[in-house]
């Protein structure tokens, strides 16, 4: 078959390549049904996300995009106690100051952007990989302002 045939199917652009879902709730629980998704986040009143529990399966993913800057805060914890986080995020910052963070890896169990400088502002993004039991990858680029300072902390 070649390339200009029906082997392929119609083209398709990358919006309908990966799911999105617009949370604008003050809670939500991520399901395992929303592995490959992108959660627009948007809920300028702050919003806490539960991770689903570390036996979902290994591999799970989910990609979080500040939608609108927060002014409340911007919890993300884990369903399953002793789940910690590994990794790392950068944080970018409007003052022209950037920082790298990673969690501790013996106790830190939630990220939490409680202030501008923990990455809060529009246009961040953070992505959770579930590596097996009690091990999640964190991976991600935040907008902040001010001195960044870690977003990671124990529940």
């Amino acid at each position: 078959m070649g390339f200009g045939g029906s082997a392929f199917s119609p083209s398709i652009s990358a919006r309908k390549t990966r799911k999105s879902k617009e949370i604008t709730a003050a809670t939500y629980q991520v399901l395992p049904s929303d592995h490959g998704k992108t959660l627009m986040l948007k809920r300028p009143a702050g919003i806490t996300l539960t991770l689903p529990p570390d036996n979902t399966f290994v591999g799970f993913t989910v990609k979080m995009i500040v939608r609108g800057s927060f002014v409340g805060t911007w919890e993300i914890t884990c369903e399953t106690d002793g789940d910690l986080f590994f990794g790392g995020v950068a944080t970018v910052s409007v003052a022209a100051k950037a920082d790298y963070f990673k969690p501790n890896g013996s106790s830190n169990d939630t990220f939490k952007a409680d202030s501008d400088n923990k990455g809060r502002l529009q246009g961040g993004w953070i992505e959770f990989t579930l590596m097996g039991a009690n091990e999640w990858l964190v991976s991600g680029t935040l907008m902040g302002a001010g001195t960044p300072a870690t977003p990671f902390a124990d529940t």
